[in-house]
């Protein structure tokens, strides 16, 4: 598709009163985007960002970004060089992520009788990645970025109305792996490096989980390594192998030493740069994410974030 096609390809909006309630007034809304509000009383959003299936037909195509002066640009209005292994994209998406999403946000709700909000992404990940920078995530496509802005947008609106309601919350990123399928783990990512957890000092300062860790009676290693209280402690005690943990509290622990900290969600709605909603992203194996497996599995997980909640949130 050509540039000047791309201009030119229309946009395809839907003004329905789900989006209106938590996108802005000014924006239009995405028929690409779920936005599923929960209950009033809820502390939790989770997001999809990667599952979506749907490819608009003569839509624009993500590419690998240029290398201009040793930084990647992604806007397909600029001609630079293409470097092999360099500004790459990912296209291929997060299989049954938004279906394990769905399964985790219903234990939450038949546990705790509230209904977390729910945010996911309905494109393929060929077409937009809303866990980029925009233009990374779009590439001045003009629908994906009606989608972008609708999927940010919601999270924005639904992490104000928790902290109004409730005072202070939490965003589950859920997504799925596959390069790093052989230490087949969880990966809990909380914006910590993985060289740091490798090292075995880390603090809360860059975390997307800092405002319970600085409201917590808890020190931040505990918050993530104890047996009892970590959210990788927990799992753990369900049977899953989870990565940071007590058992596996550094990422070069593993087969492949495979660990994702988190991305663009993870820092851009957690709290890192203030606020009081936190965010985790869940980075699941591709074993668990099986039509055989994908049951018991979202259940066990979704029990072991209520149990973390309980401890951390809740109370």
């Amino acid at each position: 598709m050509t540039m000047s096609q791309l201009s030119a390809f229309p946009f395809f909006l839907c003004l329905i009163s789900v989006l209106a309630a938590t996108t802005s007034t000014t924006s239009p809304a995405s028929p690409y985007v779920k936005i599923e509000p929960g209950d009033p009383e809820t502390n939790v959003i989770i997001s999809s960002p990667h599952g979506g299936r749907v490819k608009i037909e003569g839509g624009w195509t993500r590419q690998q970004g240029s290398l201009i002066n040793g930084k990647c640009e992604f806007d397909p209005l600029i001609d630079g060089p293409k470097v092999p292994g360099k500004c790459k994209v990912i296209t291929v998406p997060d299989h049954n992520t938004q279906e394990l999403a769905r399964i985790i946000r219903d234990t939450i709700h038949n546990r705790t009788g509230i209904q977390p909000h729910f945010v996911a992404s309905d494109l393929h990940r060929s077409q937009l990645d809303p866990n980029r920078r925009r233009m990374e995530a779009s590439q001045r496509f003009d629908v994906a970025e009606v989608a972008y802005d609708t999927f940010h947008g919601a999270i924005d609106n639904l992490s104000q109305e928790i902290e109004a309601n409730v005072g202070a919350g939490i965003v589950y990123d859920i997504h799925g792996y596959v390069k790093y399928a052989a230490d087949d783990w969880i990966m809990l990512g909380y914006n910590v490096r993985k060289e740091d957890l490798n090292s075995g000092v880390f603090d809360d300062h860059e975390s997307s989980i800092k405002s319970m860790a600085r409201r917590s009676d808890y020190t931040f290693t505990d918050i993530l390594l104890d047996p009892h209280i970590s959210l990788g402690g927990i799992m753990e005690g369900k049977g899953l192998k989870t990565c940071p943990s007590p058992s596996y509290p550094k990422p070069k622990m593993g087969i492949l030493g495979g660990y994702y900290r988190g991305g663009h969600i993870t820092r851009e709605h957690g709290s890192l740069n203030g606020g009081n909603v936190d965010c985790v992203q869940i980075e699941h194996p591709p074993t668990m994410r099986g039509v055989d497996d994908i049951g018991v599995y979202g259940v066990e997980v979704g029990n072991a974030i209520v149990d973390w909640m309980d401890i951390h949130y809740n109370n």
